[in-house]
C-alpha cells in the first residue's frame, strides 16, 4: 500500500516536471474547447475565423476550436445548439447577429465573445458576454470627413428616428463641437426617401451614410447614388461595397484583426479574467475604400497620402 502510494506520488511529481520545463502550466493539462458560431461560411466571416484560430492556436496550444455554420432555419439551429451542449465548451465565439443572440438566449453559464454585430445592446443584457462591435465613433467618420473633405461644412442625413434617433442626437452635437453643420432628415418609410433627398440637395455639402436599414439597403442603393451624381454632392458610403457602385469613400473593418481581437478577449479568459472585466469594444484599426472615378466626375481631388493609404481603390 506503501509503495502504491509513492508510485502516484512520483508519476504526480513526474508529470508536474514535464509541465514546468517544458512551459506548460498545469492547467492547460485538458483541451480547451472553444465553439465558433458563424452566420455564413463567407467573407468576412471566413476573414474573422482565420484571424481569431491563428491567434487563438498559437497562444493557446491545447485549443481546439469546432466551428458550425448557421443558418436561417431555426430547427437546423436547435439541432447545433444540442451539439454544443454536448462539447461542453469553455468559450462560445459566436460571428454574426443571428448566432449571436441565439447563444445569449440559452447559455449563461458559458463564457461568450461576439462580434459582426452593430451595437452592444444585446450583449450588456447578460453577464456572461463581450465582444468587439461593427461601429466606428462619430468623432472619427467627422475627423475623416474633415481630411478628406476640408471644404465640406454641412452634412446630410436620412435617418428612421426609430432605428437612430439617438445617434443623430449625439452626431449634432460632436458636428458642432467639431465645426461641422449637421442637417437631419426624418424618414419614416422608403416613400419619403426621394422628399427627404431635395430637401437635402439645397442643404447639403455631403450626404453621410449611416446604418439605417430602412433607408440604405440594396433597393434604396440606385437612387441615392444618383442623387449624388446628379446634384454633385458626394456620398460617404458604409462600406466598400458602397464604393464600388459609386460613393466617394467609406471606412472599413479589418475583419482579420476583428478576429484577433476577439481571440486575445478568449485568451483571458481561458487564463481566469471574468468575462464582465473585459468591455465591449470596437474595432482598433481604421481602413478605408476610395473610389477615383467618384472623385473625378464630382471633380474632387484626394490627396496622395489618401489614395497611398487606402487599402482598396476603385477606378474603373
Amino acid at each position: 500500500m506503501h509503495g502504491e502510494k509513492m508510485s502516484i506520488m512520483l508519476r504526480s511529481f513526474i508529470i508536474t516536471l514535464i509541465m514546468v520545463c517544458t512551459g506548460i502550466p498545469e492547467v492547460l493539462a485538458d483541451e480547451c474547447q472553444i465553439v465558433v458560431l458563424m452566420s455564413h461560411n463567407e467573407s468576412p466571416y471566413k476573414d474573422v475565423l482565420a484571424g481569431f484560430q491563428k491567434t487563438i492556436t498559437e497562444q493557446r496550444k491545447d485549443a481546439k476550436c469546432k466551428v458550425f455554420v448557421m443558418e436561417s432555419d431555426k430547427a437546423h439551429i436547435s439541432e447545433k445548439f444540442h451539439d454544443i451542449k454536448k462539447i461542453k465548451p469553455n468559450i462560445i465565439f459566436t460571428v454574426g447577429t443571428t448566432p449571436t443572440v441565439e447563444t445569449l438566449t440559452l447559455f449563461d453559464d458559458i463564457p461568450i465573445i461576439a462580434t459582426l454585430i452593430l451595437d452592444d445592446t444585446m450583449i450588456m443584457r447578460v453577464h456572461n458576454a463581450t465582444g468587439v462591435i461593427l461601429a466606428f465613433p462619430i468623432e472619427t467618420q467627422f475627423y475623416f470627413l474633415k481630411n478628406i473633405l476640408p471644404e465640406a461644412k454641412k452634412i446630410g442625413v436620412m435617418y428612421n428616428p426609430a432605428e437612430n434617433q439617438e445617434k443623430i442626437r449625439s452626431a449634432r452635437t460632436t458636428a458642432r463641437e467639431m465645426g461641422l453643420d449637421l442637417y437631419p432628415v426624418e424618414v419614416n418609410s422608403p416613400k419619403d426617401i426621394p422628399k427627404a433627398l431635395k430637401v437635402l440637395a439645397n442643404d447639403a455639402d455631403v450626404l453621410w451614410g449611416i446604418n439605417d436599414a430602412l433607408i440604405f439597403n440594396s433597393l434604396t442603393a440606385k437612387q441615392i447614388l444618383l442623387f449624388s451624381f446628379r446634384n454633385h454632392i458626394p456620398f460617404i458610403g458604409l462600406s466598400s461595397t458602397w464604393v464600388k457602385a459609386g460613393a466617394l469613400y467609406a471606412l472599413e473593418y479589418d475583419f482579420y484583426d476583428i478576429g484577433v481581437q476577439c481571440a486575445e478577449k478568449a485568451v483571458k479568459i481561458l487564463h481566469g479574467a471574468k468575462v464582465n472585466s473585459l468591455p465591449v469594444c470596437l474595432p482598433r484599426k481604421l481602413l478605408y475604400a476610395l473610389n477615383l472615378r467618384t472623385a473625378r466626375y464630382l471633380k474632387i481631388k484626394f490627396r496622395e497620402e489618401h489614395i497611398h493609404k487606402a487599402y482598396q481603390i476603385f477606378d474603373e
